[in-house]
C-alpha cells in the first residue's frame, strides 16, 4: 500500500483511498449474512399454507408459543408442558404479542388446548397465528 504525497505541482492529493471503506463494508456483509438467520424467534416447525396470509417480519418481538408435530410445546425455545405453560407465558409475556406457531402435522385440537391455556390469562385479547403464504 502506497501514498502519493503530491502531483507535478508539489500539493496534496485529493483523491480518496476506498480500499479500507472497502473491508470494513464487506465485513458488515458478512456480520449481517451470518446473524440475520437467527433472528427468527421460536422453534422451527412446518407452517400451514394460507391464501390470505399477511407477511410480518418477526425481529423477536413476539413471544413466541410453537407447537410442534408431535404435541411438544415450547416458549420461544424452551419445551414446557401445557400446565406450564400460562405461568411461564405471564412471567415472560411483558406486553409482547403472542405469536402461535403451529406445525402442520398437529391437530386442531392440540393448538387449540394451546390456545384455551393462553386465553385463561389476563389481557390476553389478541394471539397472532402464523402461517406461510400460498404462493399462487
Amino acid at each position: 500500500m502506497g501514498a502519493k504525497v503530491g502531483g507535478k505541482k508539489g500539493g496534496a492529493m485529493a483523491d480518496i483511498n476506498v480500499t479500507p471503506l472497502v473491508d470494513v463494508v464487506l465485513v458488515l456483509l458478512i456480520i449481517f449474512m451470518v446473524v440475520t438467520p437467527m433472528l427468527s424467534s421460536g422453534v422451527d416447525v412446518e407452517l400451514p399454507k394460507a391464501k390470505t396470509a399477511e407477511e410480518e417480519k418477526d425481529m423477536g418481538q413476539h413471544l413466541v408459543i410453537s407447537v410442534r408435530g408431535d404435541g411438544v410445546v415450547f416458549v420461544d425455545r424452551a419445551e414446557v408442558t401445557l400446565d406450564e405453560l400460562a405461568p411461564l407465558v405471564e412471567k415472560e409475556r411483558a406486553n409482547r404479542p403472542m405469536l402461535l406457531k403451529g406445525d402442520q402435522k398437529v391437530t386442531y385440537k392440540q393448538v387449540r388446548d394451546v390456545m384455551d391455556k393462553l386465553h385463561e390469562l389476563p389481557g390476553t385479547d389478541t394471539m397472532l397465528l402464523a402461517a406461510e403464504k400460498l404462493k399462487e
